[in-house]
């Protein structure tokens, strides 16, 4: 079941809301960039060692690092698109209210579970830092590094349900009346 005051986007009617706006679309554009810029270097460097050359010995590792800055960056913005998975085989043949509560519930455990994931990252992030972990590969640097893009995409994705959640109580109060 899709809730349209959720799934039909409305043009920003405040500064806030407009930021956030903004916000989500340069998550999905830096996600999109970083996706293509992955190809484009996968591909290069498929070429150069089939032309025998190792130009870029750390292309595997920094196409890892890309994935996961691409994975976590995009995902807030494939959630307020409404572009996400949904399996609402048995949603759809509930009762409307019903539907509608499960939307609500279903919101709440995902900002839940997006709030824990943040706080756990950035427990992690601290700790790492605190004992100056630092990764050693091609590419050597703090390890903490590597839980920026989960700390920033899972408190986006906890923003996000909370925006959801509070649309589909909206949507829940209308039917009421």
């Amino acid at each position: 079941m899709h809730t349209p005051a959720i799934d039909r986007q409305e043009p920003p009617r405040s500064p806030l809301a407009h930021a956030y706006l903004l916000l989500m679309s340069a998550c999905g554009a830096v996600g999109a960039l970083t996706f293509g810029l992955m190809a484009l270097l996968i591909g290069c460097d498929v070429i150069l060692r089939n032309l025998g050359l190792n130009w870029l010995p750390s292309s595997v590792e920094i196409s890892e690092y890309m994935l996961m800055i691409a994975t976590f960056v995009a995902a807030p913005w494939l959630l307020y698109q409404g572009g996400h998975i949904r399996i609402d085989v048995l949603v759809s043949k509930m009762p409307r209210l019903t539907a509608q509560l499960c939307e609500v519930l279903c919101n709440f455990i995902g900002a839940v579970v997006c709030a824990v994931l943040a706080w756990q990252s950035l427990l992690v992030a601290l700790d790492a830092a605190a004992q100056g972990n630092l990764v050693f590969k091609e590419i050597i640097f703090p390890e903490w590094w590597l839980n920026l893009p989960l700390l920033f995409g899972a408190t986006l994705l906890c923003i996000e349900f909370l925006r959801r959640l509070y649309l589909s109580l909206q949507a829940l109060r209308h039917q009421g009346n």
